[in-house]
């Protein structure tokens, strides 16, 4: 995995656009919640009722409005911040169209409005009503497309639908096709979408913090955790060979230096389990087969989100894998929420130099997980960041980051 140099980032989430507010939103350990519209009746009495929606972040400047009209919310997410990430980046657009570059995107949810409304017309209208701007952007892999489409680029394109470890995921995937030769340029990264349906439903899977007096509040590794807040919006990365990056005299944001992926037998398909023995057996023979030492880690981002089994299972597995040794550990999805890759362009900001934060919502520390999440003190820039993404039905990712 060496030689894969992270240069552009492109961040489009609840925070705003631009890795400058998603910086500036853990620093506060706050981002904007939006009231969900509950007019359908889909929720059902103490779910959650707030998500972390982006759709008022202005995309103008990336994505014209005319095009926009005809994008879904993933889509138009996940376009603008293509083109965030390649301005960014400082990438000549001429260089796409000359060599092949590889998109690979992740989604829970995929385009969740855009099939309701198509699923809506076939079963209310029939058939032959059915829209085909609505097929088109029904699909899981309409956003991966769409950046294809808008940014000229011609290499692999993937989907990637692995829940919460899907951006990691979606990351080793691209720098894959860069490591084999078989691409020059990757766009890597996470969309999501979330409507009324999509919130209802993950409500009544007791998966979203649900109403407190102190608001719906995820609260990672904490002892009162009970669910997560979702997000949407999008987070793509810029990648290219490290040699090639430092010829054209891009500026490095980070480097791409191990990954690795794993499955959780032990995980029920819509919940965690309880192998974090196997998980950590898997990340340290990895890492170890890619020259990465455990005590060379002095950061992990986490992606715990204030999920009951979820931080349950990750917090066993960073203890098992670093034993007592366990760096400071960072998690931001009390800021970000779940599911639009906040946490990965969090984890590119920690490699990058970004100030470390505390851990948003976290107040109460729980026996069980004996993990305490960084408390915001001050650290010593970042030398190698690990990001951990486990997901509910077993899916499990890893990746580890340089400075630059």
């Amino acid at each position: 995995m060496s030689g894969v140099a992270i240069t552009g980032l492109g961040v489009v989430l609840a925070s705003g656009a631009g890795r400058e507010a998603l910086a500036a939103a853990l620093a506060a350990g706050s981002a904007p919640r939006t009231a969900i519209d509950t007019a359908a009746g889909f929720h059902t009495r103490g779910t959650a009722r707030q998500a972390a929606l982006a759709q008022h972040v202005d995309l103008a400047h990336w994505l014209p409005p005319a095009r926009a009209r005809r994008l879904s919310w993933p889509s138009r997410y996940a376009v603008a911040a293509a083109e965030m990430a390649l301005a960014d980046g400082g990438l000549d657009r001429a260089a796409l169209a000359t060599a092949p570059t590889t998109v690979a995107l992740a989604t829970a949810f995929g385009t969740a409005r855009f099939a309701e409304q198509l699923v809506r017309e076939i079963v209310l209208q029939g058939p032959e009503t059915a829209s085909p701007s609505l097929f088109s952007e029904s699909v899981a892999n309409a956003p991966a497309a769409q950046v294809a489409l808008a940014t000229g680029a011609r290499g692999a394109n993937a989907a990637v639908t692995q829940r919460e470890a899907g951006a990691l995921q979606a990351l080793l995937l691209a720098a894959r096709e860069l490591r084999l030769g078989r691409s020059r340029f990757a766009l890597a990264g996470c969309c999501e979408e979330i409507n009324p349906l999509v919130h209802a439903l993950l409500g009544r899977f007791r998966a979203l913090a649900p109403p407190s007096p102190e608001g719906e509040l995820a609260r990672p590794f904490d002892r009162r955790r009970a669910g997560t807040v979702a997000a949407e919006g999008a987070v793509v990365l810029l990648l290219e060979r490290e040699e090639e990056a430092r010829a054209r005299g891009a500026r490095i944001l980070a480097r791409l230096v191990a990954g690795e992926r794993a499955f959780d037998a032990t995980a029920p398909a819509h919940d965690w389990g309880r192998g974090e023995a196997t998980l950590a057996a898997r990340l340290l023979a990895g890492l170890q087969r890619q020259g990465v030492a455990a005590d060379s880690i002095d950061r992990v981002v986490s992606g715990a989100s204030g999920t009951v089994a979820g931080d349950r299972l990750e917090a066993a597995a960073l203890r098992r894998f670093f034993g007592p040794a366990l760096p400071p550990v960072l998690a931001p999805k009390g800021v970000t929420g779940e599911y639009a890759g906040g946490h990965l362009a969090a984890a590119v900001l920690a490699a990058a130099g970004a100030p470390a934060w505390r851990t948003a919502g976290f107040a109460e520390p729980d026996p069980e997980l004996g993990l305490l999440p960084h408390d915001g003190t001050t650290l010593p820039p970042a030398r190698r960041v690990l990001a951990s993404a486990l997901a509910a039905g077993g899916a499990a990712a890893w990746v580890v980051l340089d400075a630059a």
